[in-house]
């Protein structure tokens, strides 16, 4: 299985007023995060979402949290679910009324309470013995990290560069994000610019590492598609753009990791194949442009 499942998900149209109502859109509504928030500005583009395949893989390559993922999680046996499930819970708390995002995080937390154990063999840099858990702040920054950055990052390549005070104003609303999942305030970066320090740093410090094993599976998430036929043929610009991103948007050192080439005839793709969805874009109706999580009537449960 792969994520391109979930791109079938991902596309299915949600309409709003379902219900047979003309209740207005969730991502209309003050929740926990106010309408206007850059949060649910970012998160209201349903191109936005694809960004979770890149941050799979640089989640792949923390070597602790790779051996919870391992033996606590569906991450490598079906990434297509734990991608669907990981975008249904952000978007709850991203788009939800307050009582639903503190329902969804302690859900979250009450799953990463379960996720605790010992490393049982040596992994990269990581010795046998080593105790890990979900719930350490530590561990779940780099997860909250590379979803933000990715985020990011995908927003500017796309639909061009973001004022920094933007950015800042993303950032401060993802750290609100960390403390529903229950990480304390000093455990996070202070500012955007101190994320993309922190981001930085790991990627030159020597903390990151994954098998050969865990890389092959790992690359079989994005470049296996399970459909074939006309199926294929529609959604090959999608598909195609959603491979070339995940690996050219990947800091060089995590694409050294997986061994990933990369080139300027590849760039070159890519940037031709952004443009043409930045295009397109521009006449997509809400029913595809817009997150599902963010065009429902406000009060239900995406």
């Amino acid at each position: 299985m792969s994520p391109f499942d979930g791109i079938l998900e991902v596309l299915a149209p949600v309409v709003p007023g379902r219900d047979g109502t003309d209740a207005p859109k969730a991502m209309d509504v003050d929740g926990y995060f106010p309408a206007d928030s850059m949060i649910r500005r970012l998160h209201s583009e349903r191109l936005i979402s694809f960004s979770g395949v890149r941050a799979l893989l640089m989640q792949a390559c923390d070597p602790l949290a790779v051996v919870g993922f391992d033996r606590h999680s569906i991450l490598f046996d079906d990434p297509e679910k734990r991608l669907i499930r990981t975008d249904r819970m952000m978007s709850r708390m991203y788009f939800g009324s307050t009582d639903l995002a503190l329902a969804t995080g302690r859900q979250v937390k009450s799953m990463h309470d379960r996720v605790a154990g010992t490393v049982e063999e040596d992994y990269g840099p990581i010795p046998a013995g080593t105790s890990y858990s979900a719930s350490d702040p530590e561990l779940m920054l780099w997860t909250l990290a590379t979803l933000a950055d990715s985020a990011l990052l995908y927003r500017e390549r796309i639909f061009g560069r973001m004022d920094p005070d933007d950015r800042e104003a993303y950032w401060s609303d993802y750290r609100k994000i960390g403390s529903l999942l229950g990480m304390p305030d000093d455990s996070m970066p202070r500012t955007e610019p101190e994320l993309r320090e922190y981001i930085e740093g790991r990627l030159g410090d020597g903390s990151l590492y994954i098998s050969p094993e865990i890389r092959d599976r790992a690359v079989s998430i994005i470049f296996n598609p399970p459909y074939g036929g006309w199926l294929k043929l529609v959604l090959t610009p999608v598909t195609e753009a959603v491979k070339l991103s995940s690996v050219g948007f990947l800091p060089e050192e995590i694409r050294e990791l997986y061994g990933f080439g990369w080139d300027p005839a590849r760039e070159a793709a890519l940037v031709t194949l952004l443009l043409q969805i930045r295009l397109a874009r521009r006449v997509w109706p809400d029913v595809i442009g817009i997150h599902p999580a963010a065009r429902i009537p406000a009060g239900q449960t995406f």
